[in-house]
């Protein structure tokens, strides 16, 4: 049976509202096929991390206050999705997590600095907050599923803060790693892989789009989806431009010159992977599931009424827009 990667982003994991729906599709996915789930960190606290490390930085003991909300964010997400087993083993994950995050923060506060190395530790943990409740909201409706740690699934390659994945290495380290879970699905840390020496290398801010690719390739996917807030890559923001249409195909070329020029739902890092494998990506909506979003492959682009994107992406003198 194949794999079908998702990865799940901040929005779709950041309330237990939108965790639920995202649990849903799932479990869906999972009754289908093989499925592994790549996770991003809650809304906003990669962010609310980095904030804390800057204060830490200054020598300035505030970021205690922004720690303890941070916390309790993550109890009381983990409450309102997990019971029994699964979230006790979840509350255990995160108390560690937790514990580790502040040991870092205590110690660049002493110090007034922080190494590169330092620096990638302190960021990666949102997404080693996020997956373990992800995997007991899992769990709970009895869907068996166990995080994985980023470190453990990629190696990584280059500066600790913009490395990039390292597919044929990473194969046989992720092959022999899923082994041992049988049949329970996988919940990744995205955003991060390892080096040789078992170190954090950070793939960039939204980086989990380039984990799952990367992981997509590695396993020989069927196709990777990335689940987001929007419906999809559409001619213009639909925000600003009722016009805007959504475009039901990409090239990978043709997504790689849009997420390279600015665009935000997928990281320019992440279509690299997916193209070397042939590995299709589907851009689709956790909120509006039943939204046929957008593909991405090796097919030139086009909207329904037969419009392209070309060169830049212009469309009505605005950039087409990954929205």
């Amino acid at each position: 049976m194949s794999w079908r990667v998702l990865k799940f982003g901040g929005t779709s994991v950041g309330s237990p509202e939108a965790l639920q729906a995202a649990c849903g599709i799932v479990r869906r996915a999972a009754a289908e096929t093989r499925v592994l789930v790549v996770v991003s960190a809650l809304a906003g606290v990669t962010s609310g991390i980095a904030r804390q490390l800057e204060t830490a930085l200054a020598r300035d003991p505030s970021w205690r206050d922004p720690f303890r909300a941070l916390r309790a964010r993550h109890r009381e997400q983990l409450q309102a999705v997990a019971r029994g087993r699964p979230a006790v083993a979840a509350a255990d994950a995160l108390d560690r997590g937790l514990e580790r995050l502040r040991d870092l923060l205590r110690a660049v506060e002493l110090l007034g600095e922080a190494t590169p190395r330092t620096r990638a530790r302190v960021m990666a943990a949102g997404e080693r907050l996020s997956a373990p409740i992800f995997a007991a909201a899992l769990a709970a409706d009895g869907e068996a599923a166990a995080p994985l740690d980023g470190t453990e699934a990629l190696v990584a390659r280059g500066p600790y803060d913009e490395a990039f994945p390292d597919v044929g290495a990473s194969r046989p380290k992720l092959a022999a790693r899923l082994a041992t879970l049988g049949d329970v699905l996988p919940v990744v840390t995205g955003f991060f892989g390892a080096d040789a020496a078992g170190d954090v290398r950070l793939f960039g801010r939204g980086g989990s789009d380039t984990s799952a690719t990367a992981i997509g390739a590695a396993i020989g996917a069927a196709r990777v989806e990335i689940w987001t807030d929007v419906d999809g890559v559409a001619t213009a923001d639909p925000r600003r431009d009722p016009a805007a249409e959504l475009l039901p195909r990409l090239s990978y070329d043709e997504a790689f010159r849009l997420a390279r020029d600015g665009a935000k739902v997928l990281h320019w890092k992440a279509v690299a992977p997916a193209r070397a494998a042939e590995v299709p990506i589907v851009v689709r909506n956790t909120f509006r599931p039943e939204a046929a979003g957008t593909w991405i492959g090796p097919d030139a682009a086009g909207t329904s009424s037969g419009t392209t994107i070309g060169g830049l992406g212009r469309t009505g003198g605005e950039s087409a827009l990954l929205c």
